[in-house]
């Protein structure tokens, strides 16, 4: 394409170089004219007089003609020098960018082919290298590492030309170019990457010539960094600072990606086990109660049978014990079908739902439990209702459990924008500390789970208990979110 581009430019030179040619020869004919026409015919003077002239008139246009040919010739070898360098020039990034366009492309085809985070930072580091590359220095003279927040630390979990003594090294992110990259989340060029307080632990910068230090950020979050040097002295231009970026980008939307796919994993893992515990919870319940009032009953129809004959009043007061047996079976049972599924919360609302545990808590155990505020009951969606009701029964059952309390005060208000509920009771109470940290040991989810749903609906939930103190659950929950809208007129 060059060449054609050149072959074109010299062809249209060479028609101007014939056009000078013909104009400067049409001009020396209509010269020779003019003069005889003028001296010879017009005013008739001796040609000895004027061919003089003539000559000398000849020579200055054969003289500036050539000049001017000359001047054209050269200006075809110049226009065409200049227009190859620049040709050649704008392909080069063409390609460049072409090249660029192509890595980019590559790395989202993985972004998109897999999920794990390593692959694609590596990828990414295959991009700068290309970057490295287009500055006119080799490739394998990139030095690089993606780093990333481990806790407090920053753990490079992506190298290039790192040496064996790296390996398990980590960087605190407070010193140096790193810091400096992530108090400002903005890109910064080190000079002397040996010189800089962290990075000249790692053996591979203490050999590198320069770098740059990247951060990797999804608005205000900060994952980390990434460093990318040469061990070659390079001048880095805009297009190779663009390049970074970019790569960084899609370095964190692959961590993006990555990290939501785990939480949806451990999410689904939670739920599997959340269900197989509720299960195995159900299972107990049933063995511990209606299965054994079941058999209990057949046991004391079977007696009965036997004293139908020999002692009807025994009989008769045995199945009075029976119907009150079976009473009781009836009820347990309903009241493990209103925990599986509380049918009065979605006909009837939260405070209807919530009277309902309390009446069968004061019916079964004889606590003393007041429910206030009944009324704000409705300033919540159904879903989130649900969730509520949730919490507040845990609650609930952990204090018939656990707390031996007098009395147990449930209340709903509204505060601003907020709807808070507050389970308090005045039983024993425990330790918060020492109970979270157990329970690993203890097995118990009960306060995991209060903590799972508040999330759900983007509430926040307060344990506060003591030992001999009683304890206090709270949860608010943001009513611009959760509320209904006749709520928030």
């Amino acid at each position: 394409m060059t060449k054609k581009l050149l072959a074109k430019i010299h062809n249209e030179f060479k028609r101007l170089n014939t056009l000078t040619l013909v104009v400067a020869g049409a001009a020396l004919f209509l010269l020779i004219g003019v003069y005889i026409l003028l001296y010879l015919v017009v005013f008739n003077i001796n040609p000895a007089g004027w061919i003089p002239g003539l000559i000398v008139a000849v020579l200055v246009l054969l003289l500036v003609g050539g000049v001017v040919y000359l001047l054209i010739d050269s200006a075809d070898s110049r226009v065409r020098d200049l227009a190859g360098k620049s040709i050649d020039s704008e392909l080069q990034q063409l390609r460049a960018a072409t090249n660029r366009a192509r890595s980019l492309q590559s790395m989202a085809s993985v972004m998109r082919a897999t999920l794990s985070f390593e692959r694609v930072v590596q990828e990414a580091m295959e991009v700068c290298s290309l970057a490295i590359e287009e500055a006119g220095v080799p490739r394998n003279s990139l030095v690089g590492a993606v780093f990333l927040y481990h806790g407090r630390e920053l753990i490079p979990v992506a190298t290039r030309r790192f040496a064996n003594i790296d390996d398990g090294k980590s960087i605190k992110g407070q010193q140096g170019a790193v810091a400096e990259a992530l108090n400002n989340a903005e890109m910064v060029l080190i000079e002397s990457p040996r010189s800089d307080p962290e990075l000249r632990q790692f053996m591979a910068f203490q050999n590198c010539a320069k770098a740059v230090c990247i951060p990797l950020r999804a608005g205000f979050q900060i994952f980390g960094v990434m460093v990318i040097g040469s061990s070659t002295p390079i001048k880095f231009e805009q297009e190779q600072f663009d390049l970074f970026d970019a790569v960084a980008d899609q370095a964190v939307i692959a961590l993006q990606n990555a990290q939501l796919y785990q939480r949806l994993e451990a999410e689904k893992q939670r739920i599997i086990e959340a269900d197989e515990e509720a299960r195995k919870e159900l299972a107990r319940d049933l063995h511990d109660g209606p299965t054994q009032s079941i058999a209990a009953i057949a046991m004391r129809i079977n007696f009965i049978r036997s004293l139908m004959t020999r002692d009807p009043e025994s009989a008769l007061t045995e199945l009075e014990k029976v119907e009150q047996l079976a009473k009781q079976t009836s009820k347990d049972i309903r009241g493990m079908l209103f925990t599986l599924r509380p049918l009065v919360l979605e006909t009837q609302g939260l405070t209807a739902a919530v009277e309902t545990v309390i009446t069968r808590l004061r019916e079964n155990d004889g606590l003393n439990i007041k429910l206030s505020g009944g009324e704000h009951g409705d300033l919540l969606t159904e879903s989130a209702q649900s969730v509520v009701f949730s919490i507040v029964e845990e609650a609930l059952g952990n204090a018939r459990k656990y707390a031996e309390a007098e009395m147990i005060l449930v209340r709903f208000w509204r505060e601003d924008n907020l709807f808070v509920v507050m389970i308090k009771d005045n039983g024993k109470g425990f330790d918060v500390q020492d109970v979270n940290a157990d329970y690993s040991s203890r097995g118990s989810l009960g306060m995991i789970n209060m903590r799972e749903r508040a999330d759900r609906i983007d509430g926040s939930l307060k344990l506060e208990s003591a030992p001999g103190e009683g304890t206090t659950v709270t949860l608010v929950v943001p009513l611009d979110k959760h509320g209904r809208r006749v709520a928030m007129r």
